[in-house]
């Protein structure tokens, strides 16, 4: 399988296919969080507010980048271990190409999932991309560790992250790893193997 058709798949099983009802509930939340002004205060900007998408992104939302970059700050830390920063291989340039091959309504559901995450602290006069390091792992982690449709979410957002990190070429070298053997000896795509049909 194409690994866009993953990204696709996965973010289907975790985001498109919630109910109705719940991202219904979920959106008038936000709306009503944004239209008393609790998500755009001035209380809730950090100093270090992103105020504009870089120039050379194609097809993320100003929020998108917020939120994901964000999470990007808290969620991997391969430095640690010795392996390229997440700066060195931009994850954030790979997640903008990557969404912009999803398919529209996938699209439109992973923009509802950051607007969601984004907002949902509000009540204390804050968004999940302003606030403190320690806080925002605190708040993923609550979610990891919440309601269905709170985890089938931010897992969604932490696998669009991880996915950009590590699918990336360049990270091969670190694990020791040359390319599929497809490349290196020349061996045919033989692609899934049918489910027996015998049993």
């Amino acid at each position: 399988m194409d690994p866009h058709q993953q990204l696709e798949k996965m973010l289907n099983r975790n985001v498109v296919l919630m109910s109705r009802r719940t991202l219904l509930r979920a959106s008038a939340a936000v709306a009503t969080l944004v239209a008393t002004g609790l998500g755009t205060t001035r209380t809730a900007l950090a100093d270090d507010e992103i105020m504009a998408v870089p120039a050379d992104f194609q097809y993320l939302s100003l929020l998108e980048y917020r939120v994901l970059n964000k999470i990007r700050q808290i969620f991997i830390h391969p430095e640690l271990v010795g392996m390229p920063t997440t700066i060195d291989i931009p994850v954030m340039q790979n997640i903008d190409q990557m969404v912009g091959r999803l398919s529209k309504p996938v699209r439109e559901n992973v923009n509802l999932a950051g607007k969601i995450f984004e907002y949902s602290p509000a009540y204390r006069l804050t968004r999940f991309s302003a606030m403190d390091a320690a806080t925002a792992e605190r708040y993923m982690e609550s979610w990891q560790h919440g309601l269905f449709f709170q985890r089938g979410l931010i897992t969604s957002l932490k696998s669009v992250v991880a996915l950009a990190y590590w699918r990336d070429a360049r990270v091969n070298p670190y694990l020791d790893y040359d390319g599929p053997v497809s490349f290196r000896w020349g061996v045919r795509k033989l692609g899934n193997a049918p489910l027996p049909t015998d049993v």
